[in-house]
């Protein structure tokens, strides 16, 4: 099957979808909110570098410095996460510092570091590589910066090394999405995966989802994984990943993404392959993009995450640690089912 150029063809699904995500920074300097507009306008890969270039200068000693180091800052739901973070510190008289390592572990290591020696008093972490963040988080707690892990929960073994965890209910969210396809359904599919399995929230997510799946069909066995793929949770690598998965296997029936923007870009390889309303679309995050386009071009269910809670929470933790009082180490945000029947109790124009 002869295929569109990739760029026309994403050109045309953000149209299509009515995509809202942030553009794409090709650096990754320390953003402080008063600086942000400048620092987005930056094209240098190495943050001691630019702040040697622009004469930056490091925030008022006095003020509190609080940092943010997600996945990247591409995605829309981490943008989200970031901008509640943005108004709990900016309400206690402090700065955030934000740093994109756009996916890359290493990336974010060596950011991490540049935030401690630039006086952070915590950090709110989203690991790139949950299983492999040890000496990150060890880093901050021997210079005696707070970490609150959020989102993409770290392994038991790193709890050590962590002073707060603020996610959703990773497995919950997975379940939810097991139970719909049970539904929709009933006498099995043939399913393809678009993982990325280098987030320790998607393994729990994926795993869920097969349990619900085994716990409440009537024949587990007539549910197939006949492929799985590192999607990498972005549309470029997801489209490219679930084209190679159509071509292989011309009779899936259904693929579960682990975010909606992995979706948006199954989606795309669905309508590329001229099988549009032959194979449904799984999602996560439940997104503001997602809501808008949920029951067109096979999008039936998105499970639903409240980024601006996991934010709020998390910075608030941050504050309480710097203060001295005690915070709950482990806070969980209820995972739930949006679909095309009941979007609108979520609101289709913003985060739930």
């Amino acid at each position: 099957m002869k295929f569109k150029s990739f760029k026309t063809m994403l050109m045309g699904a953000l149209l299509a979808l009515a995509l809202t995500a942030c553009g794409q920074q090709e650096s990754a300097p320390a953003q402080t909110d008063t600086e942000e507009q400048e620092a987005q306008e930056t094209t240098e890969a190495e943050a001691p570098a630019e702040k040697e270039e622009t004469g930056e200068e490091t925030p008022d000693g006095d003020k509190i410095l609080i940092g943010y180091s997600p996945m990247t800052l591409v995605n829309p739901y981490f943008s989200a996460v970031g901008s509640a973070i943005e108004e709990v510190v900016a309400a206690n008289g402090a700065e955030l510092v934000k740093f994109d390592p756009q996916m890359d572990a290493s990336v974010q290591a060596a950011q991490v570091d540049d935030m401690i020696s630039m006086g952070v008093k915590a950090i709110l972490f989203i690991p790139v590589d949950s299983a492999g963040s040890r000496n990150i988080m060890q880093a901050c707690k021997d210079a005696g910066v707070y970490v609150v892990n959020i989102d993409n929960v770290v392994g038991e073994e790193d709890y050590d090394v962590v002073d707060a965890i603020v996610a959703s209910d990773n497995y919950g969210l997975g379940y939810v999405s097991g139970e719909d396809v049970v539904e929709r359904f009933p006498d099995g599919a043939k399913i393809g995966i678009m993982h990325s399995p280098t987030s320790e929230s998607c393994i729990v997510t994926v795993n869920a989802f097969w349990d619900a799946i085994k716990e409440h069909a009537a024949d587990p066995d007539a549910y197939v994984n006949v492929a799985e793929a590192d999607g990498k949770g972005n549309m470029e690598q997801s489209f490219t990943q679930a084209t190679d998965m159509l071509q292989a296997h011309d009779d899936i029936d259904l693929f579960y993404c682990v975010n909606d923007q992995s979706a948006f870009g199954v989606i795309q390889a669905i309508k590329e392959a001229g099988k549009t309303g032959e194979v449904a679309v799984y999602g996560k995050d439940g997104s503001p993009d997602a809501k808008a386009v949920l029951g067109q071009d096979g999008f039936v269910q998105s499970s639903g995450q409240s980024p601006l809670s996991i934010g709020r929470i998390g910075a608030e933790n941050c504050f309480k640690l710097i203060n001295g009082e005690e915070v709950e180490f482990n806070t969980s945000i209820e995972a739930f089912s949006i679909t095309a029947e009941n979007v609108e109790e979520y609101g289709i124009d913003e985060w739930q």
